[in-house]
C-alpha cells in the first residue's frame, strides 16, 4: 500500500462486508483508471471493482480478505457470553473506564485492536447502550477497556450483545500501491524468503518486500517477520531497473548499484535493521542481470558494456569491471537481453539491438573472459534501392550488389539516354518511376537476380538462387537519389536458457526470418553440443529437421522452409544444396540419416601476427606465412587462408579412404600451404561453410619476416 492518506479528506463505507459496498470520499480522490485498486480502510481492505468508478468521489468496491483472513472492513461480534462492568463502581465522579468482558475470550480472534471504534447494541436493563461510535483503547482476548468518556448500561444477563466495527468517516485510508493509475512493478526476486516488488511509476525508488514466507502479504509493521517498504534516498531520481538476490539484495538503478543487508552480517532483514548502500555508480540498462555463482552481470546504462558486480573482501565493498573492454566492437549495437548457460560451458548468451547473438564464455577463477559472435543462418527483410530527385543522378553512379556469397556485381548509371542501355547499365529518365524501371530491367536481366516490378519507385533485389549463407546487400555511390536498405541475417529477438537433456542447458530463441518473401517468427533451440566423435550425430545447420530411417530419395516436412534454398548433410557428408518446394526436397542420392535446414558459415580470424622479428615486434613489418599447422579436434571440413575470399580448402579424404562413404571426424594436426603474400599484417583466417563441425585448438604458422 501507499503512505497513509494525512490530508482532511475522509472515506465512508456503506457496508462492512460484501461486492457491492460504496465507498464515498469527502473530497476528490479516485480516477478512472483505480478500477482494480486497493483500498485499505478501517481494518480491511476493498478492490474497486471493473466497473466501478463512479466518480471522484464515489467508487463501488469488493471486500478481500484481511490479515486474519476475514472479508470484513470492520469486525462484528455477537455472543451471549459478554458482560458490562462499570468503571466507577462507587459512583465517585471520578474520570473512569468502563470496560466489557467475554467469558468466551474471543475479542482478539474477533478482530477487535485498540484506536478502533465500535458500536454496541442489544438488550439491556437501563437503555440502549452504545449506538454511537466509542473508541478502544485497550484490548486483550477476554477485555475491552474504553475511553473515560464511555459510560455503558449494563446488559440483561444472558443477553446477546453485539458489538460492531463503526463504519465512521475516517481519514486513516490508504490506496494501493499497485494499479494502473501508479503502475505496476517493473522488478521482482525473492529474497529471505521474501516477494519482492520495485518501481512503480510513482514510486521508482521504492521497493516492496512481502511478510516473510507469505509472499501474498505485504502488510507493513515492525515485528521481524512483517513486511517492509524502503524508498532508496539519493541526490538523484534513480528509477529501479533489476534486484537480484545473493549475498545481499542488490539492487540496480539507472544511476548506480546498491546492495540491501540487514545492519549485522548474521542477521535475517527485518524491518528496524534493514539497509541499503550505494556500491557502483555506473548505472543498469533495463535489463534483468544474470547470477554466476556469487557474481552479478549486468549491462551498464548505455547498454554497450556488460559489467560484474562482484563483492571484494578488501575493500569491503563491490566492485564492477567492465568484460566487453577488450571486445567493444561485439556489444556496438547494444544488449537487448542475456541469459546464461551453465552445461556444458559456463557462456552468457546476449541478444543484441541489431539482431545477431553473441556469446560470452566465462569462467572468472581461471580468468576466462572470451566473446563471439553467432550469425543465425537465413535471411531477415529486403534488398531494395529507392529512386529520387531522379534528373541529378551523376552519369556513371553505381550500385554494387554484394550476393549471399560474397561475389559483388556493379550496375552503372549510363546516363539519361534512352532505348537499350549496356549491360549492367540503366538509364535515368523522365521520372522516379521510369528510373526505377531502368533499374529493374538492368538487374533482372542479370541471371543471378530476380526483381519484381517496381512499385513508388522502390526497386526490391532478390537472388534467383541463394548461393551462399550470406545474404544480399547494397552499396551506392549516391545514397541520396539511390537510397538503400539490405537484407540482413536473420534476427535474434528473444533468449531464454533452459535446462536439457544430457545434462546440458539449452538455449531456445525466438527468430525472426523472411521465408518465402513472408515475415516468420520460430522458437528454436541449439542443439547438443556434446555430439560425441560420430560424424551422424553432428548436427550444424538452423531452423533444421533430421531424419533417420529407410534409404529415402526425398524428404518431407519442411513447411516452415518453404521457398528457402537449404543445406543438406546426408549420411554424414556434403550434398548439394536444394530448394523446398511443396514442404519437400528430392535429393541426388538416397540416404538413411540427414539432416536439414539453413546453412551458416563459421569464420575465425587471427589478430595481427606478432612474430618473427629479429630487431624487436613484428608489427607493421612485411612478413609472408609459408604453410601452417592446424590443431583440430573432431573436425571436418574447412578453408584456411589470408582472408574470406583468398582462401583454400584443406583436404581430410585421402586415397585411402572410402569414396562412397562419410569420413570420421578428425583429431589431431593438419600442416596445409598457406595462399598467401606479402604484407604488413599476417592475418589467418579459418573458415567452415559445409555445416561440419569444426573445433580449433591451436594454429602454428612458419613465416618470415622482414626487418627492412
Amino acid at each position: 500500500m501507499q503512505d497513509p492518506n494525512t490530508t482532511t479528506t475522509t472515506l465512508t463505507a456503506n457496508a462492512r462486508t460484501g461486492s457491492s459496498v460504496t465507498i464515498s470520499a469527502s473530497a476528490d480522490t479516485f480516477v478512472a483508471t483505480d478500477v482494480g485498486r486497493l483500498i485499505k480502510l478501517h481494518d480491511g481492505y476493498a478492490k474497486i471493482n471493473s466497473d466501478g468508478y463512479t466518480n471522484a468521489t464515489t467508487v463501488v468496491a469488493t471486500v478481500q480478505d484481511n490479515e486474519s483472513g476475514v472479508a470484513e472492513l470492520a469486525p462484528s461480534y455477537a455472543s451471549n457470553t459478554i458482560a458490562f462492568h462499570e468503571g466507577d463502581p462507587s459512583s465517585t465522579g471520578l474520570e473512569h473506564n468502563d470496560r466489557i468482558t467475554d467469558s468466551a475470550a474471543a475479542f482478539i480472534d474477533q478482530g477487535f485492536k485498540v484506536n478502533q471504534k465500535v458500536t454496541i447494541s442489544g438488550a439491556s436493563n437501563g437503555g440502549n447502550n452504545k449506538s454511537t461510535a466509542v473508541l478502544i483503547v485497550q484490548v486483550t482476548a477476554d477485555t475491552i477497556l474504553f475511553a473515560p468518556s464511555v459510560d455503558l448500561v449494563n446488559e440483561t444477563a444472558s443477553a446477546t450483545i453485539t458489538i460492531n466495527g463503526a463504519l465512521t468517516a475516517d481519514s486513516n485510508f490508504s490506496l494501493g500501491a499497485f494499479s494502473a493509475t501508479t503502475g505496476y512493478p517493473g522488478a521482482t526476486a525473492f529474497f529471505e524468503q521474501r516477494l519482492v516488488f520495485a518501481n512503480t511509476s510513482t514510486q521508482p525508488q521504492t521497493i516492496f518486500f512481502s511478510v516473510g514466507g507469505d509472499f501474498e502479504n505485504f502488510t507493513a509493521g515492525t515485528d521481524s517477520d512483517d513486511a517492509l517498504i524502503y524508498t532508496i534516498g539519493s541526490n538523484q531520481v534513480n528509477v529501479i531497473r533489476y534486484l537480484s538476490s545473493g549475498r545481499s539484495l542488490i539492487v540496480g538503478t539507472s544511476g548506480g548499484e546498491f546492495a540491501v543487508t540487514a545492519s549485522g552480517s548474521s542477521e535475517p532483514l527485518t524491518p528496524t535493521n534493514a539497509q541499503i548502500k550505494r556500491q557502483a555508480s555506473y548505472g543498469s540498462a533495463d535489463i534483468q542481470p544474470v547470477s554466476v555463482g556469487n557474481v552479478t552481470l549486468f549491462v551498464q546504462r548505455a547498454r554497450r558494456k556488460l559489467r560484474e558486480l562482484v563483492y571484494d573482501y578488501n575493500s569491503d565493498s563491490y566492485l564492477a569491471p567492465d568484460l566487453t573492454l577488450l571486445a567493444e566492437h561485439i556489444t556496438e549495437s547494444g544488449i537487448k537481453e542475456i541469459s546464461y548457460m551453465q552445461e556444458p560451458d559456463n557462456i552468457v548468451w546476449c541478444v543484441l539491438n541489431n539482431g545477431k547473438l553473441v556469446g560470452m564464455t566465462y569462467r572468472r577463477e581461471e580468468q576466462v573472459v572470451a566473446w563471439h559472435e553467432h550469425i543465425i543462418g537465413g535471411v531477415s527483410g529486403a534488398a531494395t534501392i529507392t529512386v529520387s530527385d531522379y534528373s541529378n543522378i551523376a552519369t556513371n553512379t553505381t550500385l554494387k550488389i554484394t550476393k549471399s556469397n560474397g561475389e559483388t556485381i556493379t550496375f552503372t548509371c549510363q546516363g539519361a539516354g534512352a532505348g537499350t542501355p549496356d549491360t549492367n547499365k540503366f538509364f535515368h529518365n523522365e521520372s522516379n518511376n521510369t528510373t526505377a524501371d531502368n533499374i529493374y530491367t538492368a538487374i533482372n536481366a542479370h541471371d543471378d537476380f530476380t526483381v519484381a516490378n517496381p512499385a513508388a519507385a522502390v526497386v526490391t533485389v532478390e537472388e534467383t538462387q541463394r548461393a551462399g549463407n550470406g545474404f544480399i546487400t547494397i552499396v551506392s555511390s549516391d545514397t541520396t537519389r539511390l537510397a538503400i536498405t539490405d537484407q540482413s541475417h536473420a534476427l535474434v529477438e528473444s533468449i531464454s536458457t533452459i535446462p536439457g537433456s544430457l545434462n546440458e542447458d539449452s538455449l531456445y530463441m525466438v527468430v525472426q526470418r523472411t521465408i518465402n518473401g513472408s515475415t516468420k517468427r520460430y522458437v528454436e533451440y541449439l542443439n547438443s553440443f556434446n555430439f560425441g566423435d560420430n560424424i551422424l550425430d553432428a548436427y550444424f545447420v538452423d531452423s533444421g529437421l533430421s531424419y533417420d530411417g529407410s534409404a529415402a530419395t526425398s524428404l518431407s516436412g519442411l513447411t516452415h522452409l518453404e521457398g528457402e534454398p537449404v543445406t543438406v548433410v546426408a549420411n554424414g557428408a556434403t550434398h548439394p544444396r536444394k530448394t523446398v518446394s511443396s514442404a519437400a526436397i528430392s535429393l541426388d542420392r538416397s540416404t538413411t540419416s540427414a539432416f536439414v535446414g539453413l546453412g551458416y558459415t563459421s569464420t575465425l580470424q587471427t589478430m595481427r601476427l606478432d612474430v618473427g622479428g629479429e630487431e624487436g615486434t613484428s608489427q607493421g613489418k612485411i612478413k609472408r606465412i609459408h604453410d601452417v599447422t592446424l590443431r583440430l579436434f573432431r573436425s571436418i571440413g574447412s578453408k584456411i587462408g589470408s582472408s574470406e575470399t583468398l582462401i583454400d580448402l584443406i583436404p581430410f579424404r585421402s586415397s585411402a579412404d572410402e569414396m562412397d562413404e562419410a569420413l570420421d571426424l578428425f583429431t589431431g594436426d593438419k600442416e596445409v600451404e598457406f595462399r598467401g603474400g606479402y604484407d604488413n599484417d599476417g592475418f589467418i583466417v579459418v573458415l567452415q561453410d559445409d555445416s561440419m563441425p569444426i573445433t580449433v585448438l591451436a594454429i602454428y604458422p612458419r613465416l618470415q619476416t622482414f626487418d627492412q
